[in-house]
């Protein structure tokens, strides 16, 4: 009988790898092909997601994706992707071994992902900033209907239209290049169990008039209460992700982050909306218009990310709870809406150790605004404050090898001798640094690299 039930295990094993199959898609393909071999390819994405099945995996060749010029109507994407896969059997998304697919949208968002269980890896999003001008989206701001061309995202996690027991959840996102943007970067609302790991998220939100950032989740939806981090932000290059056209709800400009975590709490009605607490709309509409968000209650970790030159700050929690912010590295951020470089706001449960956090000249390190139970400590800047400080900071500069606004040319490590090396905390310890070097060497390092 053991012989048996082992025998039907394995067949139903063996059926499970049977199904899930690799799917091909190139520019030089054809949707009226089968998709199964690079020389079957389809031509569009879209063709890949009607097919996809749980554990399959979808192969992006090299070269150019635009999608439907006349597609771009509100919801638009290049990609939309609302099959799911399922645990153990996720559905991925990704470059072809040895070459660079790169996806163009214009349309609202590049790839929009209303299921779960996706794998997004390995691909380069390019919006379409060089194509606008200030000057015209400003005036496209004022009026309707509004244009992709001003508020296009790169990689979108959108829960707003699910219903909601099916929001969108584990979605890890790795491995991309976005950027130029009109609109944000990769965010993600509504969602669950969301990994951003290893990409570079640079010129973003520009033109939008929505308040976008870099990387930012916000409304986060509880769809389990399993142990261990449910949103992880880690080992990410982010720079200059900037707003220039103010955003819609409030007449001003605002956000333009490089990673945030937005509005957890909803026991705020109506009041303040942007860090400055300069700006405010009246209450939300009555709970019986939508239904209520469950209690967040889950984990967040934001580590070993480099943030630098954005117009709102490197990295912040607004009205968020339980988040731990280790061993990234910011610099110079703020200088659109002068936030600070990194903080908390309206926020509970936030812990702050092993950052390096250099503000530019005139520029603030952190705020404490409205915060509860917020552990700050171990962190290096390079000027004395006393808003919120820890027993073994350090003030000094961090001796940072090589400073670009280009980040691909910028070398954020600290040079020998930099105070930040071998002096931080083992608690909340990081296994390896943004280069995925082990931590520690020796004793652990501040910030988001380990010499």
């Amino acid at each position: 009988m053991k012989r048996i039930r082992l025998l039907a295990l394995a067949a139903l094993s063996l059926g499970s790898a049977v199904h899930a199959k690799n799917w091909y898609v190139s520019p030089q393909g054809d949707d009226a092909r089968d998709g199964g071999t690079a020389a079957t390819a389809f031509r569009t994405l879209q063709k890949a997601e009607a097919v996809v099945k749980p554990g399959d995996v979808v192969l992006i060749g090299g070269g150019v994706y635009e999608g439907d010029p006349k597609a771009r109507g509100e919801g638009s994407a290049l990609l939309t992707i609302r099959a799911s896969g399922k645990p153990g059997a996720w559905i991925t998304w990704k470059a072809k071994a040895g070459e660079t697919p790169e996806l163009r949208p214009r349309q609202w968002s590049g790839i929009q992902i209303h299921g779960s269980y996706h794998v997004i890896e390995g691909l380069t999003l390019i919006g379409g900033n060089d194509e606008v001008t200030l000057v015209e989206a400003l005036a496209a701001a004022r009026v309707s209907p509004k244009q992709s061309r001003y508020n296009t995202n790169g990689i979108f996690v959108e829960g707003r239209p699910n219903a909601p027991d099916a929001k969108p959840h584990h979605v890890i996102i790795r491995r991309n290049t976005v950027g130029k943007m009109p609109g944000a970067g990769i965010v993600a609302i509504e969602a669950d169990h969301i990994t951003i790991e290893d990409n570079k998220v640079f010129e973003n939100a520009w033109f939008m008039e929505y308040g976008g950032s870099g990387i930012s989740l916000l409304n986060n939806w509880a769809v389990d209460d399993a142990p261990g981090y449910h949103v992880v932000i880690q080992r990410n290059l982010v720079w200059n992700n900037k707003t220039m056209v103010p955003w819609e709800k409030i007449g001003k400009l605002s956000d333009g982050n490089g990673i945030i975590l937005d509005v957890t709490d909803q026991t705020v009605a109506g009041g303040a909306t942007n860090p400055n607490a300069d700006a405010v709309v009246g209450a939300p509409a009555p709970a019986a218009e939508k239904p209520k968000r469950p209690i967040w209650k889950a984990r967040s970790l934001i580590a070993n990310n480099v943030s630098a030159f954005n117009g709102g700050s490197g990295i912040h929690t607004f009205r968020t709870s339980h988040v731990d912010i280790v061993n990234n590295t910011t610099y110079w951020n703020g200088a659109v809406v002068n936030y600070e470089e990194l903080f908390a706001n309206r926020s509970t449960d936030i812990v702050i150790l092993n950052n390096i956090i250099v503000p530019r000249p005139g520029g603030r390190v952190t705020s404490n605004n409205r915060n509860t139970n917020v552990r700050w400590d171990y962190n290096l800047y390079p000027n004395a404050q006393s808003v919120v400080s820890g027993p073994n900071d350090i003030v000094a500069d961090p001796r940072l090898v090589r400073i670009d606004r280009d980040m691909l040319r910028a070398d954020f490590r600290v040079a020998k001798g930099s105070a930040a090396r071998d002096s931080g905390t083992d608690e909340l310890a990081q296994p390896a640094d943004l280069r995925g070097v082990r931590r520690p060497i020796g004793r652990r390092d501040r910030g988001a690299y380990e010499q």
